[in-house]
């Protein structure tokens, strides 16, 4: 029986995630003003329902500020901007495992005791961080006005 060692998505960032920071791109570029959930659904052209969920994990993970009433719906959280990257993908992506290997409890690999492919996957998994860590949300949404054109 063949043995599945690499998984279709491999170093693809989810939807969830993809969507995280897009509305954290769209508050950078309305702030301080608040926004609705559903402006920024809008201006993506994106799930209404999929965004308000993102919007109540990255509140949960402390990014956003949300308030309710008249005048109300989100803002960045003051550390925000200066938050890096890799902070918000470790944070929405449930699974970054790039191969069956890393998880120890669900290995089935026979190969594993001997293997050379693991440190390697291991390495590029470490410098995909190392790049997300190396940027901010405020250096990715620093093109503000060009941003404020095509998001309205």
């Amino acid at each position: 029986m063949a043995h599945s060692l690499f998984r279709v998505r491999l170093m693809r960032l989810t939807a969830h995630t993809d969507y995280a920071l897009r509305l954290l791109i769209f508050l950078m570029t309305h702030h301080p003003r608040r926004v609705s959930t559903k402006e920024a659904a809008e201006a993506y052209g994106i799930s209404l329902n999929h965004l308000t969920k993102v919007a109540k994990a990255l509140t949960k993970g402390g990014w956003i500020v949300t308030s309710k009433g008249g005048g109300g719906g989100l803002t960045l959280a003051p550390h925000t901007p200066e938050t890096r990257l890799g902070e918000i993908v470790r944070h929405s992506e449930t699974d970054c495992d790039m191969a069956e290997c890393f998880r120890l409890k669900e290995n089935t690999c026979p190969i594993i005791g001997m293997c050379r492919l693991k440190p390697v996957l291991y390495r590029a998994r470490q410098a995909f961080f190392e790049v997300l860590d190396g940027v901010t949300i405020q250096e990715i949404a620093g093109n503000t006005e060009e941003l404020r054109k095509v998001l309205g």
